[in-house]
């Protein structure tokens, strides 16, 4: 099924695409402005304290999370070997080998979500220096946080099964060489994010409110503009499935809006099976997390 949604048709769905992606993106903003409890003020405790460690250990950890992203990125961007990757170029509607390298590189969505990811665990250790330090922590801080920790891990869920149900075994289908895939930074921004976020998940006392679902949603929504606006100046889509051409572009689209909802869904059940009981809330989110994470390069001929 999704092979006939990336082909095509004798008209672009162009217009059609768009119209679905901006009408989510009003229908999003609709939601925000009728429930602006949304950003009312949380608990410092809950933002600062951990049930399981120190505050002093959670704000080392939340520290380390934070330079790990800066690191990791900036590896990418300064590494001058680059990478291979396989984009979809706009004129020729084909997917073929490049070589980027250079500010280019964060290009990607997987680049988006780990500075998200490094974003939330710059706000949430400063959150725990502040508080360790007896000085009072500004409230947007505070308002902050859980949105994006809920955020966070929600595009990270998106990602990681995108690249291990998606990508890896599209790219193999074509004979292409997956090596990049399986890099060390890439190992880390698709598996080890979920890691991370679901210790994190376990170990913080953050409280997450449902409403938050339209973050992710609109974070989403900003990189499909974002993809729009590459593909116009750099010529290439770096995932074909953005491609609002697309015979299936509606779909598409509307697929990964509720690919989005459904991850942050499964966020919040974690949550609420950790409030329940921690030992299964461990096994679970364990269960549920090497279930979508790949480590390991799969074989192959070439």
């Amino acid at each position: 099924m999704l092979s006939e949604l990336l082909v095509y048709g004798k008209r672009d769905k162009t217009v059609e695409t768009a119209l679905i992606t901006v009408i989510a993106l009003i229908l999003s903003l609709i939601f925000l402005y009728f429930n602006k409890d949304i950003f009312d003020i949380p608990e410092i405790k809950s933002l600062s304290t951990s049930n399981y460690m120190s505050n002093e250990l959670l704000a080392i950890f939340r520290s380390i999370c934070a330079v790990l992203s800066i690191f990791t990125l900036s590896w990418i961007v300064l590494d001058p070997k680059g990478a291979p990757d396989y984009p979809l170029y706009y004129d020729e509607r084909k997917n073929r080998r490049r070589n980027s390298s250079g500010l280019t590189r964060l290009a990607p969505f997987t680049m988006w979500h780990f500075g998200l990811f490094g974003l939330n665990f710059i706000i949430l250790a400063s959150i725990s220096w502040i508080n360790i330090s007896g000085n009072e922590v500004p409230n947007w801080i505070l308002i902050s946080a859980p949105i994006l920790f809920a955020t966070t891990y929600s595009c990270a869920i998106l990602v990681t099964c995108i690249v291990t149900f998606h990508m890896i075994d599209n790219e193999l289908s074509k004979g292409n060489n997956i090596d990049h895939l399986f890099y060390w930074y890439e190992i880390i921004m698709h598996n080890f994010n979920v890691i991370i976020l679901g210790v994190a998940l376990v170990i913080n006392n953050i409280e997450l409110n449902w409403k938050y679902f339209v973050f992710p949603i609109i974070f989403g929504i900003l990189y499909v503009g974002w993809a729009r606006i590459y593909a116009y100046y750099a010529g290439v889509y770096i995932y074909n499935f953005l491609d609002p051409r697309l015979n299936g572009g509606p779909v598409l689209h509307f697929m990964l809006l509720g690919i989005i909802f459904i991850s942050f869904t499964i966020v919040i059940i974690l949550k609420i099976i950790i409030n329940w009981n921690i030992l299964i809330a461990i096994l679970i989110v364990s269960l549920f997390t090497f279930s979508i994470i790949r480590i390991r390069k799969p074989e192959t001929n070439y």
